[in-house]
């Protein structure tokens, strides 16, 4: 897809209105999503910088319902026995468990992030392994943000989750995803049910030196 045809799918909406478009919607309405508002969002996430042009992320649209109730099932047990060593009441493990469930198997849409390190630089030295590695996370991150601006500048509401990255194995067998690929995080979409809360201002913290 050309910078034109993505122009041509967000319809005009600016980089700026994208950015306050963008909000975190857990509850969506039941409305399919064309294939092709999930083609230009993934596209607006192969932007995105990464390491030497090594390009780690991966995606996976799980679209049957199989294979999601499969990803929550597998994933839910893992979040339960989690919450459980953490001395989580059970009524909020119940709560909790219930909640990403109904996200996963209910969202219109719904991409599985994920990294792949087999193109990055490799090293002798195990720090500066790790750091290559850490870049490739950074790069995910500029990746998904890309994506959901993209969901938003077409009227998409979405969510990004991180539950794949504390159980990344039970993610990639739920939904028989390649070896290489590490699962990182999930992006759930679809039209919001209600409109989300006005933006708080943000502060960042800035020093100049």
């Amino acid at each position: 897809m050309s910078g034109e045809n993505l122009q041509t799918a967000f319809g005009g909406v600016t980089l700026a209105d994208a950015l306050f478009y963008r909000r975190s919607v857990r509850k969506f309405a039941a409305e399919p999503l064309h294939p092709d508002r999930l083609r230009a969002a993934l596209e607006a996430a192969s932007l995105a910088p990464s390491p030497h042009g090594s390009a780690p992320w991966r995606f996976c649209i799980v679209a049957t319902p199989e294979a999601r109730l499969r990803l929550a099932t597998e994933m839910g047990r893992d979040f339960l026995r989690d919450m459980e060593r953490e001395g989580v009441p059970e009524e909020e493990r119940r709560r909790r468990h219930a909640g990403s469930l109904r996200l996963i198997t209910g969202a219109p849409a719904l991409i599985l992030a994920a990294l792949s390190y087999k193109d990055l630089d490799r090293y002798e030295d195990p720090a500066k392994q790790a750091n290559e590695r850490m870049m490739a996370e950074h790069s995910l991150g500029a990746a998904l943000q890309n994506l959901m601006l993209a969901l938003a500048a077409q009227g998409i509401g979405s969510v990004w989750r991180c539950a794949p990255l504390f159980c990344p194995e039970t993610a990639r067998k739920a939904l028989s995803l390649p070896e290489d690929w590490v699962p990182r995080a999930y992006v759930a979409a679809g039209r919001a049910a209600v409109p989300p809360p006005a933006r708080p201002d943000a502060r960042p913290g800035v020093l100049v030196r």
